[in-house]
Formats: C-alpha cells, sequence, structure tokens
C-alpha cells in the first residue's frame, strides 16, 4: 500500500480551460490547447513537490467501478498501453469532466501529465481553478524607493490554495478487474466530490469507508485483548480506540493513532496486526454508522465471570469507576453511585438459545417415537 509518492515525476503536460456547463448549450465547443506546455525545471520541480505531497497527505486508493457508465477508465487504458496520446486523451477528457459537472460549477482547468511512477508510466489528473492575487515588487523611482503592486489573475498552486482535486493511474494498476490508482479532494477535507470520484473518473474507493472502519474497530479491540496483558493498559487502549471513533475528525489515522496511545513497545506489533486484517496504515475515511450502538458503552468482563458495563463517559471518570491493580494479575473495580435497581439478567440471545436447546430436544425424542414400528 503506497504512502511514498517522492518518485512522481512529471514529464510534459498539457492544460486545456473547462468552462461552465451552460444549461442553454451544455454542449458547447470548448477551446482546447494543441500542444503541451513548456515546463521549465522549477515550474516542474514545484509542481511536482506540491502533488507528491498532496496525494501522500490525502490521497485515497481509488479503483473502477464496474457498474460505472464514464468512459475515464477506457481513456486512461488507452494511453497507458500506448494506443493515444497525451494531447489526443486530454481533448477527450475535458470534454468528459465538462459534462460530468453541475450547473453550478465553476469553470476551471485541467492539467493532464505525462508521468512516471516508480519508473513506470503513468497519467496524472488535475482539476484546479484559477485564482487572483496582488504582488508587491519593490522598486525605486525617482530615487525613491517604494512598491510596484501588481495584479495577477491566472494564478496556481498558491500556498494556500485548497480547490484542486488529483488522480494518478499507472500501468502497474492495470488489470483484466480494470484499473486502480489514487485521488484527493483538496476542497472535501479527506473526502471527494462524487462528481470526480463517479461520474467523472468512474471510480469507487477502494477501501470503503464504513467496511474499513468497522475492521479497525474490530481488529484493534481483538488485538488489545489478545497481546496486552496489563488489565490497565488495555482499557486505556480500549478507551483510546473508542474515543477516536466518536471524535468528529473525519477521518483516523491508524500509524498517528498507535503513535499517540499506544506504549512504543506495542507500535510495532499493532501496526502489524492491522496489516492482517487489511487496515490501511494510512488515513482513510471514517464511517462510524454500523458502530455507533456499539461505541456508547464499554464492557469489562472478569475471569470469574462477572463482566462491567458502563458509559464511556464513566468509565474515564475515577470518580465514577475506578480501577485498582492488585499486583497479582488481579483488578479490583470500585463503582460509586447510587443504586437504582436489581434484578436479573441474561446474556443478549440468551432465551434463543434456550428456545432452540429445547426446540431441538422436543425434536429429538420426536425423532426417536417416528422410529418405534407402528
Amino acid at each position: 500500500m503506497r504512502t511514498n509518492f517522492g518518485d512522481l515525476v512529471i514529464e510534459q503536460a498539457i492544460v486545456h480551460v473547462v468552462p461552465q456547463r451552460r444549461r442553454s448549450d451544455p454542449t458547447e465547443e470548448i477551446p482546447l490547447s494543441e500542444t503541451v506546455c513548456n515546463l521549465n525545471d522549477a515550474v516542474r520541480t514545484a509542481l511536482q513537490a506540491k502533488l507528491r505531497g498532496v496525494l501522500a497527505a490525502t490521497g485515497r486508493e481509488i479503483e473502477e467501478d464496474p457498474e460505472s457508465k464514464s468512459a475515464l477508465p477506457e481513456y486512461v487504458h488507452a494511453f497507458l498501453t500506448g494506443e493515444s496520446d497525451l494531447v489526443e486523451v486530454s481533448a477527450d477528457m475535458v470534454h468528459l469532466l465538462r459534462n460530468s459537472q453541475t450547473g453550478v460549477s465553476p469553470a476551471g482547468l485541467l492539467l493532464v501529465a505525462d508521468a512516471r511512477l516508480s519508473g513506470m508510466r503513468a497519467l496524472l489528473l488535475v482539476k484546479l481553478e484559477q485564482e487572483t492575487g496582488m504582488q508587491a515588487k519593490e522598486v525605486y523611482s525617482n530615487g525613491l524607493r517604494t512598491f510596484d503592486m501588481q495584479y495577477f489573475a491566472d494564478l496556481l498552486f498558491t500556498e494556500k490554495s485548497k480547490v484542486y482535486k488529483i488522480a494518478l493511474f499507472s500501468e502497474e494498476g492495470i488489470s483484466e478487474e480494470g484499473i486502480e490508482g489514487w485521488a484527493a479532494d483538496r476542497q472535501m477535507t479527506g473526502k471527494m466530490a462524487r462528481f470526480f470520484l463517479e461520474r467523472f473518473l468512474g471510480c469507487r474507493q477502494k477501501n470503503e469507508p464504513r467496511e474499513v472502519t468497522r475492521r479497525f474497530h474490530d481488529a484493534t479491540t481483538e488485538w488489545i485483548n489478545k497481546y496486552v496483558t496489563d488489565p490497565d493498559v488495555r482499557i486505556n487502549y480500549i478507551m483510546a480506540t473508542l474515543s477516536e471513533l466518536q471524535s468528529p475528525a473525519p477521518v483516523l489515522d491508524p500509524t498517528a493513532f498507535a503513535q499517540q496511545h499506544l506504549d512504543i513497545t506495542h507500535r510495532d506489533d499493532f501496526t502489524a496486526y492491522l496489516h492482517t486484517a487489511d487496515v490501511p496504515a494510512r488515513a482513510f475515511d471514517k464511517d462510524i454508522e454500523a458502530l455507533e450502538a456499539r461505541l456508547k458503552n464499554m464492557r469489562v468482563a472478569f475471569a470469574n465471570g462477572v463482566f462491567i458495563v458502563a458509559p464511556i463517559d464513566a468509565m474515564h471518570d475515577d470518580e465514577i469507576v475506578q480501577l485498582e491493580d492488585q499486583g497479582d494479575g488481579r483488578t479490583s473495580v470500585i463503582i460509586t453511585g447510587t443504586v437504582t435497581n436489581a434484578a436479573a439478567y441474561a446474556t443478549p440471545g440468551g432465551r434463543k438459545r434456550v428456545v432452540d436447546k429445547a426446540a431441538e430436544e422436543s425434536s429429538v425424542r420426536k425423532g426417536d417415537d417416528d422410529s418405534l414400528p407402528a
């Protein structure tokens, strides 16, 4: 799973204007560029550095969606296999992008680049909006120092620019099932606009957020209970996991989680365990909808059959729940509060299992009776 794009090299690029899609004339002619850009070394170096950083920080693995009607995977395949050149394929992509956008999407630019990734042929797409800005340049007028103010209406990739989207495909990602690559949307803080990912790229995220979030929860909980022997540390790790999942952050970074919450002696083992559970080591989009009901309370079980269930907030509060290590592998729990009621308790599904067992015994008895001669 790639997390470093330092070997991304741009060889040549072409830029096209993507006009706003007009409802009155959605198929208006697009003034296409006819040849590649003139990229000097300074521009090439700065562009590579910018895009490498964005892909490393917010890039997501994507794969072709077999149900998509977008022609982009075909264009990518044709370019990476040498069936079409950069100018030709970029023109097709501009029309596809314009038709994928809604009428509210502003005009912008599409940069399409012939690139290399690990020495293999790659195709880079960048959708961006032009920005405006002022530049103050120190000059002398009549021997007096002053500043010459210049206005620029066509700035690209300014330091604070967030309005651009990136997709990168390498020939290594071509298979019989389709194409795979990476995409990033600087405007969506970890997520991607549907028109860009689905309608334009014809792809889907390889790690579906809800499923990978569930895998992270299950694998982390399993690892803690299998390999962390200290009960206090085990509980602290579980509480950190639940807190991380419930945090308002839209993404979850397993590596950052390990560095922030786990002892240094546990981090490598934890990361390796996540890998076996097919959980990405890099940040992924978080979706806890399927876990929400399980994240509100924490259950602590003891070898003697006793267990407690408490809200996460209560477990964090020493004045409500206090755990004391007895030094011999045992832990004491002190719960402070007002007793409201007491009642018999059945484990979830326990009644069903009793009924099923009774039905099974009844079926066996009935079978014995039926086996007797008439």
